[in-house]
Order: C-alpha cells, then sequence, then structure tokens
C-alpha cells in the first residue's frame, strides 16, 4: 500500500451502507450563490456527516463529521487537525482547520492538487481523524466525477 501525505495550512469503515452519490448545484455561501459538488455518509441522524467542494479563492473541501459522538469535545477551532482519506490502495492525510461559521473542517488547495483526483476516480472514501474521538466516516464516489468537473468548471 502507498502512503502519501498531503499537509495544507488553513485548512473520518464504521457504516455498513453508503449514502447516495455525489450531487452539484447552486448553493448559496456567505459571499452568494456558488456552484458545489456534496454528499452525504450513511451514519448520523440528524446530521450526517458530508463532504463539500466548491471554488474560492482556492478549491475548497469541507468535511463535517455529523452528530457528535456522547462526551466528544469541542472541536479545536485555532489547529489544524490531520485527517486520514483512505482509498483503500492509497491513503491521504490532509490537515483541515475547523470553521466554526459552518461547523465543519476546511482545507484549500489548487484543482490539481491529487486529493481531487483521487476523490473523482476511486470508489469510496473513509475519513478518520486518529487523533479524536470521531467514527470513521465512509462516503461513496459514484457520481463524484461529474459533480467535481462541475465546480471545476465554475473555478475558471
Amino acid at each position: 500500500m502507498r502512503r502519501l501525505f498531503l499537509a495544507v495550512p488553513f485548512a473520518l469503515i464504521a457504516s455498513t451502507a453508503l449514502g447516495a452519490g455525489w450531487e452539484s448545484g447552486m448553493q448559496e455561501d456567505e459571499g452568494g450563490s456558488v456552484m458545489m459538488a456534496w454528499v452525504f455518509g450513511a451514519q448520523g441522524g440528524d446530521v450526517p456527516p458530508e463532504l463539500r467542494m466548491m471554488c474560492g479563492d482556492e478549491l475548497v473541501l469541507r468535511y463535517g463529521q455529523g452528530a457528535a459522538p456522547e462526551g466528544a469535545p469541542d472541536p479545536i477551532i485555532d489547529t489544524p487537525v490531520s485527517f486520514t482519506f483512505d482509498f483503500g490502495d492509497d491513503i491521504l492525510s490532509l490537515d483541515m482547520q475547523y470553521e466554526d461559521i459552518d461547523g465543519m473542517y476546511a482545507a484549500y488547495f489548487p484543482t490539481d492538487s491529487l486529493i481531487v483526483g483521487f476523490l473523482r476516480t476511486e470508489d469510496s472514501v473513509a475519513v478518520d481523524a486518529p487523533s479524536g474521538p470521531w467514527p470513521v466516516q465512509e462516503f461513496t464516489l459514484e457520481g463524484s466525477s461529474k459533480a467535481i468537473a462541475a465546480v471545476l468548471k465554475s473555478c475558471r
């Protein structure tokens, strides 16, 4: 197994079934309407885990961990958290910063970053924060290529 590391400043296979595939469309964000791609994980009840991608000054990947496990500490606001993105044969490590405005972790990177290619071409991804109390979350990547392509087109 190759192990790849991608550290980004500023910047989760516990579920038995994956959520529906990726979608894309215009969504309201703090700066107005933006093209977004997203997928929800299978776990989470009222607050399912999710991955979101959109363009800003750079490409943004957001990760919402879903409902907090009982007794989980508050998110670390001032320090990036290292998450692993396990694609089966390849694992990427990505530093993500908690953003209180939407309660998600975020990483910013160029559109040609390695993680974008994996998210567009693999079957699924398991996201984990090895240092935290959150369970590993698995997401399908079905439909991700088309959804992410719509976001990338909006970046130009």
